[in-house]
C-alpha cells in the first residue's frame, strides 16, 4: 500500500527514471488502493483515505492524494519550469508517449502565455506539437528508444534541443 507521502513522489520519480509506463500503469489502476479505485467508486474529487469506508481520517475533497493531477502536466506533457530561467522564461519540455494513451494534451498558463504540450500517435509514429509563449525559449527533450528518430520539417534533429517562442509539430519515429 502506497501512503500519503509516497504517493506525492511515486509518479514523479517513476517518469523522471525511464519508468513513465509504470508510472502510467500505477495512475490508471482501479483496483484497491488507487485513484482509479476512488473513480470506479465514484468518487469525483480526492480523498483523504484510500479506504473509502474509513470510519475517520475521510474528508472526501482533500489534496493529500492530489500530486496526480500535477503528474498529468509533468509526467505525460513533460511541461516543467528550468531552475536555471525560472517562471517559465525557459520551459523544459521532457514529455512521455506511454502506451495505453493514443493522444494527450497538457497546457499551462505561465506569466508569458500558454504553453502547451500536446501529442498523437501516428500509426508507428508519434506527432508531437508545442507552442511556446512569445518572450519564452524552450528545451525539449525527446523521449527516444533505440531504434528512434525526432524530425521537424522532416529534418532529424537532436534528442534534445532548444527552440524559440512559437508552434512546433515534431515527428517521432
Amino acid at each position: 500500500m502506497l501512503g500519503v507521502l509516497g504517493a506525492k513522489a511515486i509518479l514523479n520519480a517513476l517518469s523522471e527514471n525511464g519508468q513513465a509506463e509504470t508510472a502510467y500503469k500505477l495512475a490508471i489502476q482501479d483496483t484497491y488502493p488507487s485513484w482509479g479505485w476512488w473513480i470506479r467508486n465514484g468518487a469525483t474529487t480526492l480523498y483523504e483515505n484510500w479506504n473509502i469506508q474509513a470510519e475517520r481520517d475521510i474528508s472526501l475533497n482533500h489534496m493529500m492524494f492530489g500530486e496526480i493531477g500535477g503528474w498529468f502536466f509533468k509526467g505525460l506533457g513533460g511541461i516543467k519550469p528550468d531552475e536555471q530561467q525560472p517562471g517559465f522564461k525557459n520551459v523544459l519540455l521532457r514529455p512521455n508517449f506511454v502506451m495505453g494513451l493514443d493522444h494527450f494534451i497538457a497546457s499551462h498558463a505561465g506569466p508569458y502565455g500558454t504553453i502547451v504540450s500536446s501529442w498523437k500517435r501516428a500509426k508507428k509514429a508519434v506527432e508531437y506539437t508545442v507552442t511556446i509563449p512569445a518572450n519564452s525559449t524552450a528545451t525539449i527533450t525527446f523521449p527516444l528508444k533505440s531504434n528512434q528518430k525526432a524530425y521537424l520539417d522532416e529534418k532529424e534533429v537532436p534528442v534534445q534541443m532548444a527552440v524559440e517562442a512559437g508552434t512546433y509539430q515534431f515527428m517521432v519515429k
